[in-house]
């Protein structure tokens, strides 16, 4: 019988501890309940960095969009230096043309000369 009061008395006790924790338990979770958590600063630097990032992103395409055009508007060879290409052909061409009527002149010329001295010299044979 002894040792069943002391298994009892243990009973109690650790059910009476048990309660006294279930009571802490209750009055910490009052004060969670309680506790109010202010969020409006966070939200208000969360929109602010949102807005940075739309600013930021909005100069980003800006500066794409800046160098797509100047992309587009890029060439290869620069107009200046086709012009200057073009022109030394167009040079090249006319005085290759005036060279080859002179050497076309300078030929019937010397076949008539050619021509003149046969005769002459069938003349005086």
């Amino acid at each position: 019988m002894k040792k069943l009061d002391d298994i009892i008395e243990l009973l109690t006790d650790e059910i009476d501890g048990f309660q006294n924790s279930i009571k802490k338990l209750e009055g910490l979770s009052k004060g969670l309940n309680e506790v109010k958590v202010d969020t409006s600063k966070l939200e208000y630097h969360l929109k602010e960095h949102i807005r940075h990032q739309e600013r930021v992103q909005l100069n980003n395409k800006r500066t794409l969009n800046d160098i797509d055009k100047k992309l587009k508007r890029a060439k290869l060879i620069p107009k200046w230096l086709l012009v200057l290409f073009l022109s030394a052909l167009i040079i090249m061409s006319m005085a290759i043309g005036y060279l080859s009527f002179q050497v076309i002149q300078l030929n019937k010329n010397e076949k008539a000369v050619a021509k003149k001295e046969r005769v002459e010299l069938q003349n005086q044979q």
